[in-house]
């Protein structure tokens, strides 16, 4: 993953029943924590959660950023 690729959660048991209004993010930040960690993103959400770090393990990307 890469700053500015869209991604989703992988498995999202809170909007599993809305699968076409799941939170969409974008990613802000590659190992945000600079701690040598690029499976840790910052992940900026277009709902209520605003900014997140996450495991990549738990996301997908949706669209690619060039």
């Amino acid at each position: 993953m890469k700053v500015g690729d869209l991604v989703m959660y992988k498995y999202d048991l809170e909007h599993q029943h809305l699968q076409n209004h799941a939170p969409v993010g974008i990613v802000a930040h590659v190992d945000p924590e600079e701690i040598g960690a690029p499976e840790e993103v910052l992940v900026m959400w277009n709902d209520e959660d605003g900014l997140a770090n996450h495991s990549t393990e738990y996301l997908e990307v949706i669209s690619e950023s060039r």
